[in-house]
């Protein structure tokens, strides 16, 4: 499972409740006539940031969402979400470990300690990884801005000082 996030904020002059009720129009439409491979799609709010979280199979699911996303029925209500934003950054993560489907309440970001492998690292997320709800994300082909980690989870967890953990509450709008 892949996940493509779209991180954006609105423009200075949008009105908050505009824009938010212009990306959950989005994501319905999106919703109604989904793309072959297509899971699911939410907005969540982290900080003054928003972030759309788009769920996919593969990475073939990619071309058809992106085209998807801008065409037929969609392409109003896309433009118009569109029109409102700035400062957008995508990312895309697969999913590392546990359970890809929750999008839970908090997301840590955070780096692999130099020197150290991936397969220490996902044995010592096997803590936080094996709860219910929990899910860890690892970026992919390095596109978009470090870290390059995201731990998703129902509940702010410590993570040791050497990852240099953020912790960002996560509202679904």
């Amino acid at each position: 499972m892949l996940a493509y996030v779209f991180s954006h904020r609105p423009a200075g002059s949008v009105d908050v409740a505009d824009y938010e009720a212009a990306l959950r129009r989005f994501h319905a439409t999106l919703a109604s006539a989904a793309p072959a491979g297509f899971l699911s799609s939410s907005t969540f709010r982290v900080g003054d940031r928003y972030s759309d979280w788009y769920l996919v199979a593969d990475s073939a699911a990619l071309d058809a969402l992106n085209e998807a996303a801008v065409s037929g029925a969609r392409t109003p209500v896309h433009d118009a979400a569109a029109r409102m934003a700035v400062d957008g950054v995508g990312k895309l993560y697969s999913l590392a470990a546990g359970e890809g489907e929750s999008l839970a309440g908090f997301e840590t970001h955070f780096s692999k300690p130099a020197g150290s492998g991936y397969a220490d690292l996902y044995e010592r997320m096997q803590p936080f990884t094996g709860r219910p709800g929990t899910s860890l994300w690892r970026r992919m082909m390095v596109l978009g801005p470090p870290p390059e980690f995201c731990l998703l989870s129902p509940a702010e967890v410590e993570l040791a000082r050497e990852l240099r953990p953020e912790a960002l509450r996560r509202d679904p709008i």
